[in-house]
C-alpha cells in the first residue's frame, strides 16, 4: 500500500482516473475536472510526495526526487488497479514527468495516459537546479505570508481560470516540502526522448501553444522523431502550461471522448 495522500472525487467504484498534479500543487487541484469526470469514473486525486498531506523528503531522497515521484506512482497505480478495474492516469507538467517513467517501464499497467504538457524539454533539462529551487521557496514563502494577496495576484495573471481553480493552486502552496522546493527537482533521471520511446500504452498528450509551454515546437519536432505510434499530442490553442484551466472547454473536448475510448 502506498504512503501518499489520495483524495475520492468521483464514484466510489468502477473505472479509475488517477489523476497527478505538478509540481506545488495537490491532489485537489482539479475541481472542475473532477467536477465533469466524477459522475462517470472513480477519480482518484493523488499528493504527490512533498505535497499536501502526502509524506514529505527524506534528506537523502531529495536529489534522486525524480525517481522517488515516479516509484511513489507506480506503487499508488498497482494499488488503485488491484480490484481488476481498468485504470487511466493524468498528469500535468510534475506529475506527467512521473507517469512518463512509469510507462517506460510498465505496459502492463494503465488503460491509457493523459499527459498535460509534461517537463519534456529541449535542450534536455535533467538534476537538481538549486538556482531555481531557491527562487521558487521565496515566491512559497510570500504565498504563505499573504494567502488573500497570492490569490488576488493569481486571478489577474489567470483571469480565464475559474475561482475554485485559482482557491486550489492557492491552498496547495500553503502545504509544501520547502526542502524539496529548494531543490529545483523532480524529472526523471533518464532523458525524456529515451521514456518516450518505451511507451506502448496509448498516450495522450496536451499542450498549448503559449511560449512557456514545455512540450513547444522544438520538442514536438523530436516527437515526431520518435515516431512512437502509442504516443499522440494535440496542441490547445491559446492555452499555457496549465491547459486544463486556461482553456477548459477546448481541453474536454479532446480529452473526454479520448478517455471514453479508454474504457
Amino acid at each position: 500500500m502506498t504512503a501518499l495522500a489520495r483524495h475520492e472525487l468521483g464514484l466510489a467504484a468502477g473505472p479509475t482516473l488517477a489523476l497527478f498534479h505538478g509540481n506545488g500543487d495537490s491532489g485537489l487541484c482539479w475541481p472542475g475536472a473532477a467536477r465533469r469526470w466524477g459522475t462517470a469514473y472513480r477519480v482518484c486525486g493523488v499528493d504527490a510526495r512533498g505535497h499536501g498531506a502526502s509524506p514529505r523528503f527524506a534528506a537523502a531522497e531529495v536529489d534522486r526526487a525524480g525517481e522517488v515521484f515516479a516509484d511513489d506512482a507506480e506503487r499508488t497505480l498497482e494499488d488503485l488497479a488491484a480490484d481488476g478495474s481498468p485504470v487511466v492516469a493524468v498528469g500535468h507538467s510534475l506529475g506527467a514527468a512521473s507517469l512518463t517513467a512509469v510507462l517506460a517501464r510498465r505496459a502492463d499497467l494503465l488503460a491509457g495516459a493523459v499527459l498535460i504538457d509534461p517537463p519534456w524539454d529541449t535542450p534536455l533539462v535533467l538534476g537538481p537546479r538549486p538556482e531555481v529551487g531557491a527562487e521558487r521557496v521565496g515566491l512559497i514563502r510570500g504565498y504563505q505570508a499573504d494567502p488573500d494577496a497570492a490569490l488576488a495576484g493569481l486571478r489577474e495573471r489567470q483571469p480565464d481560470w475559474a475561482p475554485d481553480e485559482c482557491e486550489a493552486w492557492v491552498e496547495a502552496k500553503m502545504h509544501l516540502d520547502l526542502a524539496l522546493m529548494a531543490s529545483g527537482n523532480g524529472r526523471p533521471a533518464t532523458p525524456w526522448p529515451e521514456l518516450v520511446r518505451d511507451i506502448r500504452t496509448p498516450t495522450l498528450v496536451l499542450t498549448g501553444d503559449d511560449e512557456g509551454c514545455l512540450v513547444g515546437p522544438a520538442t514536438r519536432e523530436l516527437l515526431s522523431g520518435c515516431a512512437n505510434p502509442a504516443v499522440t499530442v494535440e496542441v490547445v490553442a491559446g492555452a499555457d502550461h496549465y491547459v486544463r484551466q486556461t482553456r477548459e472547454a477546448a481541453f474536454h473536448a479532446v480529452v473526454d471522448p479520448w478517455l471514453a475510448d479508454r474504457f
